[in-house]
């Protein structure tokens, strides 16, 4: 079952790159992925496809770009629809004949004579002598006998002399080299009478029917003239894609040659050559891949040359259809030199390759291993470099996909070189090793309890209605035993990174004052507001009202008297949704302080942290006023007939208040200068 939705994921991705690369016009990207699906998948696609594979297939026969044509004809043998969908019979049969030509032309016989087959009921009818001559060619692959081909040479028209006659080109039937002393006048003679893919083929099937001796010299001189071919190529301003063939042949002629120290200087060239020529984004074409690829793998087999080829490896970025040319070359030479960057590549280009894969080759994981013993700093230098979107899909691709062991080991022997610039990045990697070494059992049993929500909402509700919530969820989300020797090697190390970690030592935590010493080493750390928050939210979860009590205090202690900091915390809080219950006490701690130290000019923070404590319903507690002390009965007595009139002269009659109302006017009086203030 799941390697059945391993393969829909993969079709998925397949058509996702086909209908991108077809839309944009892109046939040599989409069409391998167009392939690459099954047949009934095709369907949408080749209308697209098949209109951009016949204007491809007139541009390149226009041109006379046979190389490129023949491969053309190899995805027309796969799929037929994309030479007949969507156009009329004799255009279909115009685009079969190139292909024929171009097979032809490459000695790809049983390809030629299929594609021969759509033709050959037309020719049979309209043209008869054509058509027995064209059978006879094809099936004696390019030798027939001139009894079969005479008829139809014999019905051409005379030449008219006024439109110039083309000399016959004698063909002469060269036989391979026998000795050493042969080898260079043979090589040269097929050099010069046939074009140069035949003389590529020639020389690879001299290659496998001479005597060993023999055959390395065979190699040795072919790479010196396909060498000067793509000198010439190059000299004539002929694109990238004509330097292929050369290249392929010379990087072929290294190999075979065996340790051919004449040969390690051109392919060198070869190479800059070749790469100079590259677009900026890559390589994205297998033929582009194969040849560079090919030329790479060659130059580094000299000792002298490997240096200089590892770094243009390195900084050279591949894509598409080229990635599975990569890949092979990535892995010759991680066996001849391993490299921080090189290795580091080669993991970006495996992820980008097959990123639905769950565990990485055993040839990068042993570039790993070799990387630990010797080249940790280097591998630390990349990671300083890189951007930091490759730096974390780097080490997540490498925590995901190899050993735990060995992800153990190589954090382990970074992590004191790395300084606090690359700790965080690889506390990353032991977060995915806890995450892998968690019980699957318990993981499913939670996904089955949370199957039907729709929500985080819903799944939190689902949760609470079980008998125990929190001890459920502990047990479902608990550690293994290998995860628990992975904590207790590395825990405390990581503590303060990530809020997860926090979250795992306080569950491990055999004591409240053990649990109270890690929140305090991650709140020492961090100390923002965000630090706090989440330290709370997760004793809430973890139902710690006791250590949670302790966090609130002990950010009140050092936010107090400070209102911009109270602000700015209450602020936080609010935006977060923090319960009432952590909220109302910064809210009454900053009012406060703002009531002690007022400001004219308020912040945006100290607005923000008003409105939510009038949001909330959160006040001070008002005093009460002070009782004024009535007059003693023998001042009272005392005051003359005189003072008293003269006292009720000056009151006017609206001011007259009673007594036991003053105390009122004073409460109501202080209320209006708190508002105000």
């Amino acid at each position: 079952m799941a390697r059945q939705e391993g393969e829909e994921r993969q079709h998925r991705r397949w058509l996702e790159d086909a209908r991108k690369y077809l839309t944009r016009g892109e046939l040599e990207a989409g069409l391998p992925a167009l392939l690459r699906l099954p047949p009934s998948q095709r369907e949408q696609l080749l209308p697209r496809g098949a209109e951009l594979f016949r204007q491809a297939v007139q541009e390149l026969h226009r041109r006379g770009a046979w190389g490129a044509l023949a491969t053309l004809a190899a995805r027309a043998d796969v799929e037929p629809r994309l030479v007949e969908q969507g156009v009329e019979p004799e255009e279909a049969r115009a685009t079969y004949w190139s292909l024929l030509w171009a097979a032809s032309r490459a000695r790809e016989w049983a390809r030629a004579e299929r594609l021969w087959q759509p033709l050959a009921p037309t020719a049979r009818e309209h043209a008869p002598r054509l058509a027995v001559a064209m059978e006879a060619w094809v099936s004696s692959q390019g030798t027939p006998e001139p009894r079969s081909v005479a008829p139809a040479l014999a019905c051409l028209p005379p030449v008219d002399a006024r439109l110039g006659v083309e000399p016959a080109r004698t063909h002469v039937s060269l036989s391979p080299p026998r000795s050493l002393e042969e080898v260079e006048e043979a090589l040269l003679a097929l050099y010069a009478l046939e074009p140069f893919p035949r003389f590529a083929s020639r020389v690879e099937a001299w290659g496998k029917e001479l005597p060993a001796e023999v055959a390395r010299a065979t190699w040795r001189q072919a790479g010196l003239l396909a060498a000067r071919e793509l000198w010439l190529r190059a000299e004539h301003g002929q694109g990238s894609a004509s330097l292929l063939e050369p290249a392929v042949l010379l990087a072929r002629a290294a190999r075979e040659a065996g340790d051919a120290r004449e040969l390690s200087e051109p392919v060198l060239q070869a190479l800059r050559v070749v790469t100079s020529r590259l677009p900026p984004e890559g390589i994205s074409s297998a033929q582009e891949a194969e040849a560079w690829c090919a030329l790479a793998q060659a130059a580094a087999l000299q000792p002298e040359a490997r240096l200089w080829v590892v770094g243009a490896v390195s900084e050279l970025r591949f894509s598409g259809a080229g990635l599975p040319r990569a890949l092979r070359l990535y892995q010759a030479l991680l066996a001849l030199a391993p490299d921080a960057a090189l290795w580091a590549r080669a993991v970006q280009a495996w992820d980008a390759y097959d990123s639905e894969a769950r565990s990485a080759p055993e040839w990068l994981q042993t570039g790993l291993r070799q990387l630990i013993e010797t080249g940790v700093p280097a591998v630390l230098a990349w990671l300083r470099r890189a951007h930091p979107s490759e730096r974390t899909e780097l080490v997540e691709c490498v925590a995901f996909t190899h050993a735990p062991e060995l992800v153990e080991s190589w954090v382990d022997a970074s992590w004191e070189l790395a300084g606090e610039e690359l700790r965080p990045v690889l506390s990353d990697a032991i977060s995915i090793l806890l995450e892998r070494s968690r019980d699957k059992g318990a993981r499913q049993k939670l996904e089955r309890m949370l199957q039907g929500a729709r929500s985080l909402d819903d799944a939190a509700r689902m949760l609470m209605d079980t008998d125990a919530p929190i001890e459920r969820l502990e047990a479902l989300m608990g550690l293994s035993a290998e995860g628990l020797r992975i904590w207790r090697r590395f825990g405390s190390r990581v503590l303060t990174y990530r809020a997860e970690f926090l979250r795992e030592a306080v569950r491990q935590a055999s004591s409240d004052s053990e649990a109270w010493e890690a929140i305090s080493r991650y709140l020492d750390a961090h100390g923002g507001d965000p630090a706090y928050l989440e330290t709370l939210q997760l004793l809430d979860v973890g139902e710690r009202k006791e250590l949670a009590r302790r966090v609130m205090a002990r950010w009140l202690e050092r936010r107090a008297n400070d209102v911009q900091a109270l602000a700015e915390a209450v602020v936080a809080a609010g935006r977060t949704g923090a319960p009432c219950e952590y909220l109302h006490p910064l809210l009454a701690a900053f009012l406060a302080s703002h009531l002690v130290q007022p400001s004219s000019a308020p912040t945006p923070s100290v607005k923000r942290a008003l409105e939510l404590a009038r949001k909330h319903g959160v006040r001070l507690p008002k005093r009460r006023a002070a009782r004024k002390k009535k007059p003693s009965t023998k001042a009272a007595t005392e005051r003359t007939p005189r003072a008293k009139a003269k006292a009720r002269k000056k009151r006017s009659p609206g001011q007259g208040i009673a007594r036991e109302q003053e105390p009122q006017l004073d409460l109501l009086k202080e209320e209006e200068e708190e508002n105000s203030r």
